[in-house]
């Protein structure tokens, strides 16, 4: 994937590979912050845990968020109260005032160095169409007894005190050094294929090997697995990072999400359509909230789905929740945070972007496909070769290499994005190399090669 600042300012953690078939107590796919800070919460216990990562510990969504820590999401509070009530919203902010003081307590008991240092965060829009939605918040955070600030920048903010940021992998690599001592075992470069119940536990695919073992945690950003039907829950966002220069000590998030920034060594992270440094991924989830718990009662399979661009609190709430669905205890927020209910209500706020995500992965290339002779060097298109649709990228010397156009999850028509070089699924974003090789899922194979690029290489 490609380098953010994250990766470029520390040293990535080494793990093993799986090599062997394991007998543990639990299994948590995915090594980004919420499978890490699960962990974290687990190790004093008395279960066998093991977490397994398809690539590096850390390196996909994880490695490549702004990390702001932050109470303050968007509109989400707004849209909380109009498609629920006013008690679902109260549950999400206490949610990430918890989070966010669980977040800062561990950084102190643990003495990890991660650059973690408060600051203001504010919601703010220099639109006039939005000026009514900055006070309706302000008037929802208001009632939950909740001190509020602004500034004169913009024509219209509210903004919060004693929010946070963070260096995100050196604050997940100290927890993973942590957690290790502990006994805690982590598993890089070996990908889960299969998740299969088998009696009252579960065996877990990886490569050529079975983990069996008691209890599994999905904590994968999207759903690789079709069980729950959670791919179709869920969408996905592409985000364009830059490091820039940026006078000022607050986190900022433009109303409309067309903008956000954050401070960091007399620079700033900023979100745009401009960007170019970096992208990130990030699942949407089309009830509002995240899924977190179990798939089905007593099942010991749980979920954490749909950070919705908020994952450094939500990993933590998450991480939390699930320990206590473990062990049987009390959590205020399970309810909140449950599987077993979605709002189609909610569902229509994002109408647009799935009919034009699904309209483009299903329907547009099949008709409005390119010719070949007309392709550039570093230039990928879908054409038609023959009475074959393909994915063809012209490399730099002006090689072709051609692919199935089909994504290997449910076979949408794959797309090329040029300024990043990759191939993305417009129904469910999994990404892929120019090459075709598998950048992220839910795909859990690379993109098919056809006879033309065989023949090719012969």
């Amino acid at each position: 994937m490609n380098q953010s600042y994250w990766q470029d300012t520390t040293s990535s953690i080494k793990c093993e590979k799986v090599t062997e078939d394991l007998e543990v107590d639990i299994v948590i796919i995915g090594a980004g912050l919420a499978g890490v800070s699960l962990a974290y919460q687990l190790k004093d216990l008395p279960y066998r845990v093991v977490v397994v990562e398809r690539g590096q510990v850390g390196f996909q969504t994880s490695g490549h968020t702004t990390a702001k820590i932050t109470s303050l999401h968007g509109q989400i509070y707004q849209l909380l109260k109009k498609h629920y009530d006013i008690h679902y919203a109260h549950l999400y902010f206490l949610s990430q005032e918890s989070a966010i003081q669980e977040i800062r307590e561990i950084v102190q008991k643990e003495h990890i160095d991660c650059d973690f240092y408060e600051n203001d965060a504010y919601l703010y829009t220099d639109d006039p169409q939005y000026v009514s939605l900055i006070q309706e918040i302000e008037n929802i955070l208001k009632s939950f007894r909740v001190e509020t600030i602004s500034d004169s920048q913009h024509l219209a903010s509210i903004g919060l005190k004693h929010q946070a940021v963070f260096h995100p992998l050196k604050y997940l690599y100290q927890l993973v050094k942590i957690c290790q001592k502990s006994g805690v075992k982590f598993y890089e470069y070996s990908q889960v294929s299969k998740v299969k119940r088998k009696h009252y536990a579960f065996e877990v695919k990886v490569g050529q090997y079975q983990i069996q073992c008691q209890y599994v945690v999905h904590a994968t950003r999207y759903p690789f697995i079709k069980k729950g039907m959670y791919f179709a829950k869920l969408f996905q966002t592409k985000e364009n990072i830059d490091c820039r220069l940026y006078d000022g000590n607050s986190s900022r998030l433009c109303i409309d999400q067309s903008i956000s920034y954050r401070p960091i060594n007399q620079k700033g992270l900023y979100i745009d359509i401009k960007s170019c440094d970096w992208y990130a991924m990030d699942s949407i989830p089309l009830r509002g909230v995240p899924y977190i718990g179990e798939i089905k009662p007593h099942t010991h399979e749980y979920v954490i789905y749909g950070f919705q661009k908020w994952g450094m609190t939500l990993s933590q709430v998450a991480a939390r929740l699930i320990k206590d669905c473990i062990i049987h205890q009390q959590n205020p927020y399970r309810s909140l945070y449950s599987c077993q209910y979605f709002s189609i209500s909610f569902a229509k706020e994002y109408q647009k972007e799935l009919l034009q995500s699904y309209y483009k992965g299903y329907i547009g290339l099949r008709f409005h496909y390119e010719e070949l002779n007309q392709m550039s060097y570093e230039e990928g298109k879908i054409v038609r070769i023959g009475s074959k649709l393909r994915a063809v990228y012209k490399d730099k010397v002006g090689k072709c290499h051609i692919f199935s156009p089909y994504c290997p999850h449910m076979r949408g028509i794959l797309q090329f994005d040029q300024k990043d070089k990759i191939w993305i699924c417009p129904c469910h974003q999994s990404t892929f190399t120019a090459f075709g090789k598998l950048i992220d899922g839910p795909s859990l194979s690379s993109m098919k090669e056809t006879k033309e690029n065989r023949k090719k290489k012969h």
